[in-house]
């Protein structure tokens, strides 16, 4: 087995539309490792959604603050994306995540990138980011490198 330095893994994978997996209990209050699409990227500063398969918890959470459902993505699996379930995209809230926090978490080695998502599963996401009254990101932000 070759072991990669965790700059070049970053190097050759980071980019808008891809899917990590990996844990982060600083970010979403939980150890179990979690799909984060990469869906905008500033400088060093690295903005993700979180994945969930959790559709009943999201519905119950969308009904609560009373949020318009155009703001939950459905993702299905594929060849191109790596996940293994379907899942769903919460596009009102989004995690900041530093190169630097991104390396050290290839580091650990509880890290995979596991694909990319289709264009049309991003303009989902953007279109949702966009119409969001509580997500902040700036839509210039949102450009897919297919787009």
């Amino acid at each position: 087995m070759v072991d990669v330095p965790a700059e070049l893994v970053l190097a050759s994978t980071l980019c808008i539309g891809t899917i990590y997996k990996f844990s982060a209990p600083e970010l979403i209050d939980i150890n179990i490792p979690h799909y984060f699409i990469v869906v905008a990227i500033e400088d060093d500063n690295n903005y993700m959604v979180v994945c969930t398969t959790q559709l009943d918890n999201k519905i119950k959470y969308f009904d609560n603050l009373g949020l318009d459902f155009n703001g939950l993505v459905y993702i299905k699996p594929d060849n191109t994306n790596g996940l293994t379930k379907d899942s769903y995209v919460n596009c009102n809230q989004y995690h900041t995540i530093t190169r630097q926090e991104l390396i050290i978490k290839i580091e650990s080695e509880v890290f995979e990138c596991t694909g990319g998502i289709s264009l049309g599963h991003y303009m989902q996401i953007k279109t949702g980011i966009v119409e969001s009254h509580i997500n902040d990101l700036p839509e210039y932000l949102l450009i897919h490198p297919d787009e």
